[in-house]
């Protein structure tokens, strides 16, 4: 007997949403590496703004076969908040990598590499989970779970932006506090739209249970 699916499919958005996380990842990969060799900071932005140009392309895509199909896999509200949380992820690390290079940063910070380690592992989880979109019903728990993982990771990045904004604090240079601060909150939210993305497919399992 076939398969029951849940959803009707149309593989395309699903394909969609793969390219945009696939990108993320690419995009956190490269701003783990200008963190940890601040001499590659300008070489690392321009590749980075390569990938936020490529997954603006993808995500234009997604909206306007979003405007162009009648019937849609998932709730039309949900393929615009899952393609914006995955532009948002590209969009603040792009940022991040964007005030390394503007602030003139001149050594690397572990509490930023170790902030970005968090968000590359959390891009990594959505990259797995809007992989499984697909088969709702027979992914249901893997989904979660991957969902669930996601949530820690959030918990776990806020850890390491307070620790590590404390120890600029304490440090008493008021200059590299300003410059690090903004890099570590645009770290942090791309970190929050890899959550935002997860309580999003929460909502969708729930509506497709």
């Amino acid at each position: 007997m076939a398969k029951l699916r849940l959803i009707p499919q149309d593989e395309r958005f699903f394909r969609l949403f793969e390219q945009a996380a696939d990108i993320g990842v690419s995009g956190v990969e490269v701003l783990q590496r200008m963190l940890g060799d601040i001499t590659l900071a300008e070489e690392c932005r321009e590749q980075i703004a390569e990938i936020e140009h490529a997954g603006d392309s993808v995500i234009h895509e997604t909206m306007g076969k979003l405007n162009r199909t009648f019937i849609t896999p998932l709730d039309p509200e949900d393929i615009r908040a899952i393609a914006n949380d995955l532009d948002d992820i590209i969009d603040f690390t792009q940022a991040a990598a964007e005030r390394v290079v503007l602030y003139n940063v001149a050594a690397p910070h572990l509490g930023a590499v170790e902030l970005c380690t968090v968000l590359l592992q959390a891009a990594r989880e959505v990259r797995a989970v809007v992989g499984l979109l697909g088969d709702l019903g027979g992914q249901r728990k893997e989904i979660l779970r991957l969902c669930i993982e996601i949530n820690r990771l959030e918990n776990a990045g806020d850890r390491v932006y307070r620790e590590a904004l404390g120890n600029l604090f304490r440090a008493g240079d008021l200059l590299e506090l300003m410059r690090w601060k903004e890099i570590f909150e645009q770290i942090e939210q791309a970190i929050d739209q890899c959550e935002d993305l997860a309580d999003v497919i929460e909502g969708i399992v729930a509506k497709n249970a």
